[in-house]
């Protein structure tokens, strides 16, 4: 399987050095909901206590999977705001055992038996939508006695041998989903934001083929986006292309797409052929999975040599967008944080709200036709002739081997 490297050049191209300090910690708090039309929610599973687990805190998410949880994609996406869902922990029961409700009067009572309230009667989730999540319980279990689906066929599949209920727990936006699949790369080199730095037991995903998020983003104006020609003609047995953009500080998110060629036969990774690959690390991203890389088998084939439009979309709404020649190759939550940025120009004492697009390869390519929008104004060519060291002014690139960065 491929192992990536994708390094940060905001310091390289700011001239800037950022000091960063603090201690990741679990908490067993749930983390606020955020504001957002679908949230997902992750689900996973105890293979020593047959229990499922569902959470919209990733840094727990992450954390029980490093405990060994397994991952399960995600649940279902539910909403903002809502009917308040609680959230109970058994301690008596063996291996212990977590249980959902939206009836405040319910968990009162099991709060009187015994049970735990998590996160001092903060909802886990809200309950709102047009989509049943089912409820199964299993008489015979103790911990894992409660299951939560949207999917009808495991739904039907768990009362047939033996389970009860069957009862429309609470309402959600959308069903879930699974990834077809996943594998941990870059050990030991993921820091805060997608720098990188040594810190043991660290790593980012690969997916493949990671659902989309859903949401409509048909008539918002991106907050940013940034597009060119790129002509990558490699050879050996692994080459790439990165087309990125973000933040100005190591915290604050990048988003992009790159095209990319590994020799092997995965057809599920696309190996042996240029394959397209989504990158999305959000602002604020720990180090311990929540970064990731996403292959679409089903992006348009791209032959060595060949000139495709790269195009990337950032949304202030929390989702960026991938394109290839016109074709969506991805949509998926996010996060950038832009930034106010001295520059190290007498002339011009700084950016604000900055962004840092780059594009850099491994291999022999050559970039043109650069447009940057923000908010659809073009800004490809800010402040052209003033000493602007940050960008493109040039119609074509040649990036072999190389990068070349802009600040906007």
């Amino acid at each position: 399987m491929r192992k990536k490297r994708f390094t940060r050049l905001v310091s390289m191209v700011l001239a800037m050095t950022l000091v960063l300090t603090g201690t990741l910690l679990y908490s067993a708090n749930l983390s606020k909901v955020e504001a957002a039309d679908y949230i997902p929610v992750y689900r996973l599973y105890n293979p020593n206590t047959g229990e499922h687990f569902y959470t919209v805190n990733e840094v727990e998410y992450e954390y029980l999977q490093r405990v060994g949880w397994n991952d399960e994609g995600i649940g279902w996406y539910g909403a903002s705001s809502g009917e308040a869902v609680y959230r109970l922990y058994n301690p008596n029961a063996i291996g212990g055992d977590h249980y959902y409700t939206k009836s405040r009067g319910e968990a009162e009572v099991l709060v009187g038996l015994g049970w735990r309230i998590d996160n001092e009667w903060q909802p886990a989730f809200y309950s709102s939508g047009s989509t049943n999540l089912y409820v199964e319980y299993n008489p015979n279990a103790e911990s894992g006695a409660h299951n939560y689906t949207t999917n009808d066929a495991e739904h039907n599949s768990l009362l047939s041998i033996g389970w009860k209920y069957g009862a429309v727990a609470w309402q959600v936006m959308a069903p879930g989903t699974n990834y077809k699949s996943r594998v941990q790369v870059d050990c030991n080199v993921t820091g805060v934001g997608g720098k990188e730095e040594a810190i043991a037991g660290s790593y980012r995903w690969l997916y493949a083929d990671r659902t989309f998020d859903p949401g409509d983003l048909s008539g918002q104006t991106p907050e940013v986006e940034f597009s060119a020609d790129v002509t990558m003609n490699g050879s050996g047995s692994d080459y790439e292309t990165q087309f990125a953009i973000a933040g100005t500080g190591p915290t604050d998110g990048q988003v992009g797409v790159e095209i990319h060629y590994q020799a092997g036969s995965d057809a599920t990774y696309a190996q042996g052929r240029i394959n397209v690959t989504s990158i999305n690390f959000p602002a604020g991203s720990n180090a311990y999975g929540q970064q990731y890389y996403s292959v679409n088998t089903n992006a348009p084939r791209i032959s060595n040599g060949q000139t495709v439009r790269l195009t990337v979309k950032y949304f202030a709404s929390g989702y960026m967008q991938s394109f290839v020649n016109g074709t969506l190759v991805g949509q998926f939550r996010t996060k950038l944080n832009p930034t106010t940025t001295v520059v190290p120009n007498a002339s011009m004492t700084s950016y604000t709200s900055a962004y840092i697009l780059h594009v850099n390869a491994n291999t022999n390519c050559k970039v043109s036709n650069i447009q940057v929008l923000r908010k659809g104004t073009d800004v490809t060519k800010w402040n052209p002739g003033a000493g602007d060291p940050f960008g493109f002014h040039q119609s074509q690139y040649d990036i072999s081997n190389g990068v070349i960065s802009g600040i906007f």
